[in-house]
């Protein structure tokens, strides 16, 4: 009933901008779906629209509910954000982000037209959606203006033709087109966001960096098959990662890899029911030979006579 209550709520706000919209549009393509959010996956749509403006006309601050891209198409304007203003024109995206206020006014001589998309990300945990990178990308987002470098106009066009002709599969083509609108905004984003960021509390981010690696090794030691598995779930060159690791610590991220290991190790040995062989594989080692060697390398001694040591002390 709550949430019944607040989609409501939510769709007596848009039709209350719509109503306003349609007294100064030259043409209005809106497609509403608050009391029924459409579910494409990892991604809930809320609304998705084509507005063309009269001049100078005033959409209404209101309170974002969800994220929404805008694509402007022609003309301009300006967008507000928390009351900043924001110059926008032909070819220009603009991404606004839940609990924001948002605003827009068309020029009085050459009124924007543009393209928007209302959406959430669908909740799940983070390794099972492919998204959750892309939602952290745009919640850190500073500067909601960028210029347009892929063409989103396109994906945006081939949803309107979906809507309206209802084909066989329109949902999957709809679904596919919603995705490359997303993913291309935040490659619009993350070339510059990163750049600003990397730049940005520079030190505050290395140790943040330095403690996702070690929590990552910490937590998956028994299931890591190659160090690259770190980079493509924190998002970064491994490169990087190794650099930023070692100046931090004076480690490389494959010697405190192999520490935590070895120490994993030692904590298995002292157990009665793991073999030599159970504490290869669980530790991702090739083979039995390779651990051992290993072992006897770190600690001078095999596997199997620190095991038999440590049973002599403990029954003394």
């Amino acid at each position: 009933m709550v949430d019944m209550a607040k989609n409501i709520a939510k769709n007596n706000e848009i039709q209350n901008e719509t109503e306003k919209i349609n007294k100064h549009k030259k043409f209005h393509f809106d497609n509403i779906y608050v009391e029924n959010p459409r579910s494409y996956e990892h991604i809930i749509l809320y609304q998705i629209g084509d507005l063309s403006c009269e001049s100078g006309y005033e959409i209404g601050e209101h309170k974002q509910y969800c994220y929404e891209i805008s694509y402007i198409v022609s003309g301009k304007g300006c967008f507000y954000t928390n009351g900043r203003p924001y110059s926008v024109k032909k070819g220009d995206i603009y991404l606004s982000l839940p609990g924001e206020y948002h605003n827009g006014v068309a020029d009085k001589f050459d009124p924007f037209r543009f393209f928007y998309l209302g959406f959430i990300f669908e909740s799940y945990q983070e390794k099972q959606n492919p998204l959750t990178h892309v939602q952290r990308m745009f919640d850190q987002v500073n500067n909601p203006l960028r210029q347009e470098k892929f063409n989103i106009e396109a994906q945006f066009l081939n949803i309107f033709s979906e809507i309206i002709n209802a084909k066989n599969y329109m949902d999957f083509m709809i679904k596919t087109e919603l995705y490359q609108i997303i993913v291309l905004t935040y490659r619009n984003f993350f070339q510059n966001w990163e750049k600003e960021y990397s730049y940005k509390k520079d030190e505050q981010k290395s140790k943040q960096i330095v403690y996702e690696i070690i929590n990552y090794i910490d937590a998956n030691i028994s299931s890591i098959s190659d160090l690259s598995e770190i980079a493509s779930e924190l998002g970064y060159s491994y490169s990087y990662l190794s650099r930023v690791f070692t100046v931090e610590t004076g480690l490389s991220i494959r010697k405190y890899y192999q520490k935590r290991r070895f120490e994993k190790a030692v904590e298995l040995l002292k157990k009665s029911d793991f073999t030599i062989t159970k504490i290869a594989e669980e530790l991702q080692y090739q083979s039995i030979h390779s651990f051992s060697k290993a072992f006897r390398k770190n600690f001078g001694i095999s596997p199997t006579e620190y095991q038999e040591l440590y049973r002599r002390a403990i029954t003394r």
